[in-house]
């Protein structure tokens, strides 16, 4: 099977194209860029005014060339870069990041994002309608921007390189709203060729006018590709044989198909990743709010057995909520969870507990389904619970998410890489209509969270940031299962790759891919 549509045609010249999979993407504008596929977009798209070097994470300059943060971290400062443009051919201003901050939290923006901007001053006031524009964001001169926020967090820097952050026109924002959804205008290396056509391919075309300062990447950031040409299909099987066909220039890789892929030397990518996939809780709803329930589940799911059967033993086993890739060396076991059915049972049948019967809701085709009939029949073997599958399409499974009434399968990775946009998203109070989508509630972990945000040495704060993970991973309102490897096929008989071909957030760095001659 093809995908849904193919690509446009990019004409005589194939010589500088790259052909990358995707799933249909949400939104490419970077307002709401927030799952997997609009947020690749948006990597080439959008410069923010910081970006991550692609092989450690560390922020780097881009659209700004330095910043500053106060002592008390409640302000900081962004020396904006001369020379960026829009792809219609503007300087970007600071005026136009008091615009665009501002028009991600209005809530008739309709952003998933905008939480994100949560602690700027004046957030609340223009969700709730009362004001335009963030009364914390303002222009000191045309390319200096500060930003005040209503309590202390010293790794803001951080935010500024989520895309979501990303400066757009005003004047084509709200001029053709509907013309900007389908071709948004930013200031990335790539501009959108033709609109996006909901189930067709999108290609971005190089800017000539981009700045090519982006200090994460060791050219500037411009690129050398002339277009990059994502194929959106429904089913990873079907972009995984296209690769082989010679469709495709990157995949990625089916579970079910790494054996296959292992023989396949440097073309078979394993790029260890900032992600934690796990089972989550509706903590607020019974069974589920007993946390008796879910330990006993939690010891039902045999995680390794799992991990061999479905990723031919390639990921870590997760023990607890942060990836090594924040943590560093510090693997200590959080959630003291153990295999042990017989024990599970037992707990269970200590405290008068009837079996349970519910769906385990997940997103289908995008190679979930194999490894959640295991999970599910573990559940149902060893605990005696009826528990059956329940896929759904990824658009509406994101809509189930805020109102989850079963158990689900779900993925966090960094928006940006902080320890904070793991513990805050995951398990904050604040964050229950965003990205809590368990529900948990703990004033002990929210204090000790924002206790953290408004600690300025690194040490003591990385400290009070892992006393909060260790009280949520007790409470267990989720179950880690492994953390993130991506899996990708890569065509390095046509490309060679100056740097990391994928990066910690598990995409591939297109900036830095060459044709070979």
């Amino acid at each position: 099977m093809n995908p849904t549509t193919t690509a446009p045609d990019p004409g005589p010249d194939t010589s500088t194209r790259v052909r990358v999979f995707i799933g249909e993407p949400s939104s490419i504008d970077p307002c709401n860029g927030f799952e997997h596929d609009g947020a690749l977009l948006l990597r080439f798209l959008a410069d923010p005014l910081v970006d991550y070097d692609p092989g450690t994470g560390e922020p780097r300059p881009a659209a700004a060339e330095r910043w500053e943060v106060t002592e008390d971290g409640t302000q900081v400062d962004f020396h904006l870069r001369p020379g960026v443009r829009f792809h219609h051919g503007r300087e970007v201003t600071a005026a136009d990041y008091v615009y665009s901050l501002s028009r991600v939290a209005r809530p008739e923006t309709g952003s998933k994002l905008a939480y994100h901007l949560a602690c700027v001053q004046g957030y609340e006031e223009v969700r709730s309608g009362a004001a335009r524009t963030l009364s914390g964001v303002t222009a000191i001169g045309p390319r200096r921007l500060r930003v005040r926020l209503v309590h202390p967090f010293h790794e803001i820097p951080a935010v500024f390189g989520h895309r979501v952050t990303a400066a757009v026109p005003a004047e084509l924002a709200e001029g053709d709203p509907d013309a900007f959804r389908v071709a948004p205008v930013s200031t990335g290396p790539y501009r959108v060729a033709e609109p996006w056509v909901t189930g067709q391919g999108i290609v971005l075309e190089r800017f000539d006018e981009y700045h090519a300062r982006n200090r994460a990447f060791p050219d500037g950031g411009a690129g050398t590709l002339d277009r990059l040409e994502f194929r959106i299909y429904e089913e990873l099987e079907d972009a995984y044989q296209d690769w082989h066909r010679g469709e495709l220039d990157v995949v990625k890789v089916p579970p079910a198909r790494i054996p296959d892929a292992l023989p396949l030397g440097e073309r078979f990518r394993r790029t260890p990743c900032a992600l934690m996939q796990y089972v989550g809780f509706p903590v607020d709803t019974p069974p589920f709010d007993n946390p008796v329930v879910r330990r006993a589940a939690a010891m039902a799911v045999d995680r390794q057995a799992i991990i061999d059967s479905a990723f031919s033993g390639t990921r870590p086993i997760a023990r607890r909520v942060l990836p090594p890739a924040l943590r560093g060396d510090d693997d200590a076991d959080l959630t003291a969870i153990r295999y042990d059915p017989a024990a599970a049972r037992a707990l269970l049948d200590a405290h008068g507990i009837e079996p349970v019967s519910t769906d385990f809701t997940y997103n289908a085709g995008l190679g979930h389904d194999g490894w959640v009939s295991t999970l599910v029949g573990q559940l149902n073997e060893n605990l005696g619970w009826n528990v059956t599958p329940r896929p759904m399409a990824w658009p509406e499974f994101l809509e189930w998410l805020g109102r989850a009434d079963t158990m689900f399968r779900m993925t966090w990775a960094i928006d940006y890489p902080s320890v904070d946009n793991f513990l805050y998203p995951l398990f904050h109070s604040a964050s229950i209509s965003d990205d809590n989508f368990t529900r948990y509630r703990d004033a002990g972990v929210d204090a000790l969270i924002e206790k953290a945000r408004a600690t300025a040495d690194a040490a003591e704060r990385r400290a009070l940031y892992a006393e909060a993970e260790a009280k949520a991973c007790q409470d267990l309102p989720l179950i880690p299962l492994w953390f993130g490897v991506q899996y990708h096929l890569v065509n390095l008989d046509g490309f060679e790759v100056d740097g990391p071909v994928v990066d910690m957030f598990g995409e591939p760095v297109l900036r830095m891919f060459r044709r070979r001659p």
